[in-house]
């Protein structure tokens, strides 16, 4: 199992371009086979726009299946709900499945 430290990107998580750009980064380091832990601890903000194109991304790439670890982080808690509105691609179920856990 690899875990994804998202801090290693910032603090402060926005902007579309910088996703793809923290996905484009870390993807040489994963295998697609293995499952794939997204930790938030650490990060004080992340944009829907940041997250989006990273989890995305993430989630097509990763066969092996992706779990947003556990998170009482109010910016984090506030951006999955954004995400997941009339959508049902892989991302969508990933975040579901968190929102699901923590209530």
């Amino acid at each position: 199992m690899h875990t994804i430290h998202l801090k290693k990107f910032g603090e402060v998580l926005v902007s579309r371009p910088a996703g793809l750009e923290a996905f484009n980064a870390i993807r040489p380091a994963l295998n697609a086979y293995e499952p794939i832990q997204v930790d938030f601890e650490g990060v004080l903000t992340v944009t829907p726009s940041w997250f989006d194109e990273f989890l995305t991304n993430l989630a097509e790439y990763a066969k092996g299946g992706v779990e947003l670890l556990t998170t009482h982080n109010a910016s984090v808690l506030a951006a999955l709900p954004v995400l997941i509105i009339g959508r049902e691609d892989k991302a969508a179920f990933i975040i579901k499945k968190f929102l699901e856990q923590t209530q």
